[in-house]
């Protein structure tokens, strides 16, 4: 499916060859990663929102590829790169971020687990802190009436310590294991939001220990 999101502002010529060129090195990384091995297969139920950190995110994305999931990207020029390379897998994307377009990328991505959709969401993005859960995962499940899956990726990698996140992107012909657990949106029926996602911070932290040591 198109994006239906308006793209980032109007773009000069240099500009448009850096997004193409940032689009093509991730294309490349995409293609790398097909040597690595999955473990820990996960036993969702479809359509569900699946929650996980933004520095953990890439093997996520490249182990559920053409399977016609929905996802949420910046709106900025890296984001719309990264959207480039991921709807050549089947997933749609929704360009958005609380500092824009981001009511226009939920309502989208509401849309989509309505009509059946699994929807993967960084639930730190898009500017951090790193690995401080928002409330945008927990409100979609509920709107939507889909169950919510917690979902940490362990593997050996490369951590970009310039970046907010602290992205890791994994070695080549590593193995990448999924650790996951449903969380009961039931169990908190009633209460208020700020609650239920800090119940949910704590437990997708829980599932795997932080391997970053800041320097």
């Amino acid at each position: 499916m198109a994006r239906v999101n308006k793209p980032p502002k109007k773009i000069g010529p240099a500009q448009k060859f850096a997004r193409l060129l940032l689009s093509g090195i991730l294309q490349i990384f995409f293609w790398v990663m097909n040597t690595l091995r999955f473990k820990g297969q996960l036993a969702l139920e479809q359509p569900c929102v699946m929650a996980v950190y933004h520095d953990e995110l890439l093997p996520i994305i490249h182990r559920y590829k053409n399977q016609n999931i929905a996802a949420i990207a910046s709106q900025n020029h890296f984001g719309y790169s990264i959207a480039m390379v991921m709807e050549r897998y089947t997933y749609e994307v929704a360009l958005g971020s609380p500092s824009r377009g981001g009511k226009d990328a939920f309502v989208q991505l509401l849309k989509a687990a309505r009509k059946g959709k699994t929807v993967a969401f960084a639930v730190d993005g898009s500017r951090g802190p790193r690995h401080e859960m928002k409330a945008g995962a927990v409100v979609l499940a509920m709107r939507a009436k889909v169950p919510l899956y917690l979902i940490r990726a362990e593997y050996q990698g490369w951590r970009i310590e310039s970046t907010w996140d602290k992205s890791k992107f994994p070695k080549p012909f590593g193995n990448v294991t999924l650790h996951s657990e449903r969380f009961p949106l039931e169990d908190f029926d009633g209460q208020d939001i700020e609650h239920i996602v800090s119940a949910a911070e704590k437990r997708l932290a829980a599932l795997l220990p932080d391997d970053y040591q800041p320097k």
